[in-house]
């Protein structure tokens, strides 16, 4: 990916570019979407509503002496309404359950209903919405009422159940409060028949007796050292202190009477407690009433289909984004002209468009390729007898534009007569360009050999429908003499071609061909000789142009081995398919060798999603092609 900010321009080439991952994401998605909605179950919906009023009663007040709840009541109700002993009972209720069945199923019965059961808070109020879903609109009323009478009759039940043991608390503490009320009572008649009748009515004594009842009620919620409880024995300890100016029978009698006053005070306070206690126990009002009971529910709940699978298309359609700029980033190919230019330090001669762009494939349209996989012939005929011959068979093609521009912007001239074609790995199109280039050389009147240089897989004279052998292996080896070898106009017109087809566009005739003869064992020796040093030479004199097609660079020697033996070299470069660091180690190895680069070829170039974005005049500007020229399969011979 380039490593300059990006423009528009370039996030559009990009999308084009990866537009097959964004296809097929976005697609991805969508059937992912689409069987997730239509295995989802449809459910309906139900809601009633409760309201929780706090009553306080006189057995209230005991209770909140020994119990301190400084939690939300709301929010706890809101738990308590899933859970188990709630729904327990409304599953005993619907008959989901019964008092007999296993632990198990009990259990798993009331896990699925506590799944499908909501309790939530209505705001600033004391209204909880209950809300169940099921598979059918009459069960998930039913459970959202059953839900909420058995959390009304639960609360009922622990009302009751509260009240109970309150009234059970105040029963044991009246016994023991009467056992001590008894014996103070015996103890004050006790002390006055001793001593006589003495009576003391001062006020100190009655707020005596209000700040020790007031004492044993603050010590039933706080602990000694509340400061209420602390401010309370301030002021008893006051007042005892202006009780000493008593003599100490009147003093002992003060403290039994008060003794016996509390003590009376405590037993009439339980005992109305205990009278509350008992009807509020009796009574059957709790403190949860249904306000809305649940109707029956119309609509299904859920996502719509449709909203479901366009959600999923968004969400695959922002994946496939990301999948395509991530692809964009990872991918180590060259993306601009300028990127190539830069990176590699040497100029871009040419821009060949990809066959694709014009055909669709290179087999041919999606339909016709069953056949051709049963008449492997045809293929290799449209392969080999048109793509390569293209400049040839449609001279005002763009295809044959993009060649003379390579062959404009090379500069051909005596000092570059020999040129050799290679690139960084195989199939990237150097034996296409090297037949169409010589082609469109030879269309000035030059004549322009095509030497098979390529020993170990030679192509270009299977190009003009030609043999291989005997070529340049007999040369070398001294079998053959060169003029024996080189083939011409007459063996091509000899070969498969027709002469409708040699006759279609001129400048073939200026065409010679030195295929690559027998394949030897050590092509390496062969190119590296002393021969293949005189026999260049030769044909330096004899032809006005040779070009050579190299084997690759990278996978083996040959074209390190004929880098120092030519005038310059031309580099074929795919992009999108070699890496930039190839091209880089492409480079390094021919210039070591003493070659030299005079430029690169971009080959196989796709319309607006490659190298040429930014440069729309390659496509747009074109000669009217005629009908035979967009029907390539009519000007073919069949084998």
């Amino acid at each position: 990916m380039p490593q300059y900010p990006l423009s528009l321009s370039d996030y559009i080439r990009i999308l084009r570019k990866r537009r097959l991952i964004i296809f097929l994401t976005t697609l991805a998605a969508i059937v992912f979407a689409w069987l997730y909605v239509s295995r989802q179950v449809p459910s309906y919906q139900a809601k009633a509503t409760i309201k929780i009023e706090e009553r306080k009663t006189l057995a209230g007040l005991l209770t909140e002496w020994v119990e301190v709840n400084p939690a939300d009541v709301m929010e706890s109700a809101a738990k308590d309404i899933k859970g188990f002993p709630v729904i327990k009972k409304a599953a005993l209720r619907l008959g989901m359950i019964t008092a007999d069945s296993p632990l198990e199923k009990i259990n798993s019965v009331i896990t699925e209903l506590q799944n499908n059961v909501f309790a939530e808070t209505i705001r600033a109020t004391n209204i909880i919405q209950i809300t169940t879903k099921a598979a059918d609109p009459a069960g998930a009323m039913e459970l959202a009422n059953m839900v909420a009478q058995a959390y009304v009759e639960e609360n009922l039940f622990q009302k009751k159940k509260q009240a109970q043991a309150t009234r059970q608390f105040i029963e044991e503490q009246l016994g023991a409060l009467e056992s001590r009320l008894l014996e103070a009572e015996e103890k004050l008649s006790k002390f006055q028949n001793q001593t006589g009748n003495i009576k003391m009515n001062s006020p100190i004594q009655q707020k005596l007796v209000d700040l020790q009842v007031e004492l044993i009620s603050l010590l039933q919620r706080y602990t000694e050292k509340h400061p209420q409880v602390q401010q309370l024995k301030e002021q008893i300890r006051e007042l005892e202190y202006q009780l000493k100016g008593f003599s100490q029978k009147e003093l002992e009698y003060a403290r039994l009477s008060r003794e016996v006053e509390v003590n009376q005070k405590l037993y009439s306070m339980l005992k109305e407690k205990l009278e509350e206690a008992r009807i509020t126990e009796a009574q059957k009002v709790g403190d949860v009433t249904i306000v809305d009971p649940a109707v029956h529910p119309i609509t299904i709940m859920g996502t719509d289909r449709r909203t479901g699978l366009l959600l999923g298309g968004l969400i695959g359609l922002i994946l496939g984004l990301i999948f395509a700029f991530i692809v964009e980033n990872l991918d180590t190919s060259i993306g601009t002209i300028e990127d190539v230019e830069n990176f590699a330090k040497l100029p871009v001669v040419g821009v060949v468009p990809s066959m694709k762009s014009k055909w669709g494939d290179d087999d041919g349209p999606f339909y016709k390729r069953p056949l051709l996989s049963f008449f492997p012939s045809r293929k290799r005929h449209l392969s080999e007898y048109y793509m390569r011959l293209i400049v040839h068979y449609e001279p005002n093609s763009i295809l044959a534009e993009a060649y003379r521009s390579v062959r404009t912007n090379l500069k051909l001239s005596p000092a570059l007569k020999t040129l050799m074609v290679t690139s960084a790995g195989p199939r990237e199109g150097k034996s296409t360009l090297i037949t169409n280039l010589g082609l469109t050389i030879a269309q000035t009147g030059a004549k322009v050999l095509l030497v098979s240089s390529d020993l170990r897989r030679p192509t270009v004279a299977k190009s003009f429908g030609l043999n291989e052998e005997p070529g340049l292996n007999e040369v070398l080896t001294k079998v053959m003499d060169l003029g024996k070898v080189v083939s011409t106009i007459s063996d091509i017109m000899l070969g498969s071609m027709s002469m409708e087809d040699i006759l279609k566009t001129p400048g073939i005739e200026n065409i010679f061909i030195l295929g690559a003869g027998h394949i030897p064992a050590r092509p390496a020796e062969l190119l590296n000789s002393q021969d293949m040093i005189k026999l260049m030479a030769e044909l330096r004199r004899k032809f006005d142009f040779v070009l050579f097609d190299s084997p690759p660079v990278l996978p083996i020697a040959d074209a390190m081995l004929l880098a120092d033996k030519v005038d310059g070299v031309l580099l074929v470069y795919e992009a999108g398919k070699t890496a930039r660091s190839a091209l880089l180690r492409t480079k390094s190895q021919i210039e070591s060798a003493g070659g030299k680069i005079i430029g690169i070829v971009l080959n196989h170039i796709k319309p607006g999603t490659e190298i040429v974005a930014n440069y729309p005049y390659y496509y747009k500007y074109k000669y009217n092609e005629s009908k035979a020229d967009k029907n390539p399969d009519k000007q073919l011979k069949t084998n």
